[in-house]
């Protein structure tokens, strides 16, 4: 569901297109938002500039508050890296491939990423899912994500039987 934004003043200012995450630190640095039709329609918002958050909307303080695509510079240079979360690949340091982002959290106290899901695929289109925690994330580049290798489940070590042959 996008969220909405309400200004300071309660008028609907437009809609969340897309969060813009800074690949460097997993940050919330701003919005995509869409505030008419058109691609001169989407504007950008700063994390910063959001007063306060409900299950419906984000609330700034008004329209002035959202900038061109390239206006804020901070943001166009995450944009202009063109690394999303969402349907990236994810591999372990080793190289164990895990599957492809399809949603992600932010922990809104910091404004920070504090999980991913991930969905691996098999046959037949299903496949095992994982909940990743930011702490879990050593890089997210722009073809893929690369989480710790602790994060994959070691399979319990199989007790082989030896012959003891005794002793004279």
């Amino acid at each position: 569901m996008k969220q909405a934004i309400q200004s300071g003043e309660g008028a609907l200012v437009g809609m969340v297109e897309e969060l813009i995450i800074n690949p460097e630190n997993g940050e919330l640095a701003g919005f995509i938002v869409r505030e008419g039709f058109g691609k001169n329609s989407l504007k950008t918002l700063g994390a910063k500039d959001v007063l306060g958050i409900s299950s419906d909307f984000y609330l700034i303080p008004n329209y002035e508050t959202l900038g061109e695509m390239d206006e804020i510079v901070r943001l166009k240079n995450i944009l202009d890296k063109n690394i999303k979360v969402t349907g990236n690949k994810v591999c372990t340091v080793s190289g164990t491939y895990l599957g492809r982002v399809f949603d992600f959290t932010i922990d809104l106290r910091h404004f920070m990423i504090s999980r991913i899901y991930v969905a691996g695929r098999i046959l037949g289109g299903f496949g095992k899912q994982h909940i990743i925690d930011y702490k879990q994330i050593i890089s997210i580049e722009k073809d893929k994500i690369t989480v710790d290798d602790a994060f994959v489940k070691v399979k319990k070590p199989t007790l082989v039987a030896v012959d003891r042959v005794p002793s004279t």
